[in-house]
């Protein structure tokens, strides 16, 4: 039920980012959990919930504020679990994008190394349709 309201929304960013700040442990805990919520249901059939909720401006909001105070070993699960293969999608993708630059601002040196093997010889496409943020965050 905190997932969707745009207030609720706010309080559990607001929360990551205290957590995070304070250096508690129960941060980690909380950014996995959150994730873990993010990834369960999904409307879409044929597409990770975790892809569903990037697409979704609130839940992408959400996951964004996760990326930015999980550990690396964390961000590279979610990557290796939920975005691999999917990257072209993501990349050009109105909301998602913005997923997919604060994963590139806060992940470790072999994802985003990945990311580039990947989406590298489709970079033109997330520029093409005015979304420059990811080859930005990829520079």
């Amino acid at each position: 039920a905190l997932l969707s309201p745009a207030c609720a929304s706010l309080c559990l960013q607001g929360a990551l980012r205290a957590l995070h700040r304070s250096q508690s442990p129960s941060c980690s805990r909380f950014c996995r959990a959150l994730i873990g919520c993010l990834s369960q249901d999904s409307p879409a059939h044929d597409q990770s919930p975790l892809l569903t909720s990037l697409q979704d401006p609130d839940r992408s909001r959400l996951l964004e504020a996760a990326m930015t105070v999980l550990d690396p070993q964390g961000l590279r699960e979610l990557f290796q679990g939920h975005l691999r293969g999917h990257l072209r999608g993501v990349a050009s993708h109105r909301v998602a994008n913005h997923g997919l630059q604060r994963l590139l601002d806060h992940a470790p040196e072999d994802v985003v190394s990945e990311v580039l093997s990947e989406l590298g010889p489709a970079l033109e496409e997330p520029l093409a349709r005015g979304h420059p943020g990811v080859v930005l965050a990829l520079l």
